[in-house]
């Protein structure tokens, strides 16, 4: 029997991607609006950070996806029930756009467009960028598989993994691609800031669900036994 119903399910992601989008890009907007302060470590260390906090409040009800990528590849390693991605999807993009109308309402709307309300815009050239996106995102979908698919990891572990490497894919990778992984956060400020974040847009609806898919499919054929395998939600068949 499932413990929680699908609505507290969507809920949670709705909640949990809203806390990402609000953090994180609050920390992108504020380092810009205001001089520096931030620093680029700094808005790296509040993405990872704000992962792992939401992962371990509410990890339990909704397996913590907060980002349509790795619903995607839960969904197409068959981790995830794929009536659910639809939903999943929604209630992610959902609470990242109310986080960024929120940031231009609290910052007021010409300091939020003058950091771009913290948006994804790449400073490579394309194909480079989609590179960059395909292979972090890469990394960041293998910690995930390891730590919430498979029975055999440790307990409590997930948040710092996933945290850690949130931001370590961040700390590298952000000064090429801002470091999305993540077509949620980057749609809610590519909408708000339109121009060049907008041009951009489609590298990180796209290139993110590619590198999630890749890495769940690899878990699965690094797997040792499908003994040990579960759900994401592990109550989730």
């Amino acid at each position: 029997m499932n413990r929680y119903r699908p609505g507290q399910r969507y809920l949670a992601e709705f909640l949990g991607t809203f806390a990402l989008v609000f953090a994180g890009c609050g920390a992108a907007i504020s380092n810009g609006v205001f001089g520096g302060v931030v620093s680029h470590v700094g808005v790296a260390l509040t993405f990872g950070f704000v992962v792992a906090v939401m992962i371990y409040a509410l990890g339990p009800i909704s397996a913590a996806h907060f980002n349509p990528a790795v619903t995607v590849g839960f969904a197409v390693a068959r981790r995830f029930p794929s009536k659910h991605v639809p939903a999943y999807v929604l209630a992610q993009s959902s609470g990242a756009l109310l986080a960024s109308t929120l940031h231009g309402l609290l910052y007021g709307l010409e300091s939020a467009r003058s950091a771009q309300f913290g948006a994804t815009i790449p400073a490579v050239a394309w194909g480079s960028a989609v590179g960059f996106e395909v292979i972090l995102t890469f990394f960041l979908m293998l910690v995930i598989m390891a730590v919430a698919t498979d029975a055999r990891a440790p307990a409590g572990v997930a948040g710092v993994a996933i945290g850690l490497t949130v931001a370590l894919c961040a700390l590298f990778g952000g000064p090429c691609t801002g470091a999305s992984m993540n077509p949620a956060r980057s749609l809610a400020p590519a909408l708000f800031a339109q121009g060049t974040a907008l041009q951009s847009l489609p590298l990180y609806l796209v290139a993110p669900p590619i590198g999630a898919v890749l890495a769940a499919l690899t878990y699965e054929l690094l797997r040792d036994s499908n003994a040990h395998a579960q759900s994401a939600p592990a109550d989730l068949a």
